[in-house]
């Protein structure tokens, strides 16, 4: 895949919650440490959890010239076993709008690793551009994990 026929996004936006036993430089200094997203590009906001524990929203959206390299160093940082999972899955990883979406494990990012995580994760959704169509975006992600 060509550099001009890749995937382009129109913006990335990265979810995550910090609970009262997280350090919430630690947890933020790690993503700018491996995601090369500054922390200070995170805005907070306080909540309670199901327990009525207090928990932190953290929230950063990224421009959509920050987005596209941001995906290609996410695919790039998983190891082969999770690329091919995203690849093969993909499917199941975007919606009928054509956003993708990718769950890493917070715990290992605080070890400066990168994997996929269904629980206690950092949510990173990418929007496609509008020109495409949602499917052709889609397809074009399975493009996106061959990069690397």
């Amino acid at each position: 895949m060509s550099e001009q026929d890749s995937v382009k996004f129109s913006a990335a936006e990265i979810n995550l919650v910090l609970h009262a036993t997280e350090d919430e430089d630690t947890v933020l200094k790690a993503i700018e440490g491996v995601l090369l997203v500054p922390s200070k590009r995170f805005s907070s906001s306080p909540s309670e959890g199901h327990f009525k524990n207090k928990i932190v929203l953290q929230k950063a959206i990224l421009s959509s010239h920050e987005a596209g390299p941001l995906a290609k160093r996410v695919i790039s940082l998983l190891n082969r076993a999770d690329r091919e999972h995203l690849s093969r899955l993909v499917y199941e990883y975007s919606d009928e709008k054509g956003n993708l979406y990718i769950r890493l494990d917070k715990q290992r990012m605080c070890q400066g690793k990168v994997s996929l995580s269904e629980s206690d994760a950092i949510r990173i959704r990418f929007k496609p551009v509008k020109a495409y169509k949602p499917s052709g975006a889609i397809q074009g992600y399975a493009g996106l994990f061959d990069l690397i």
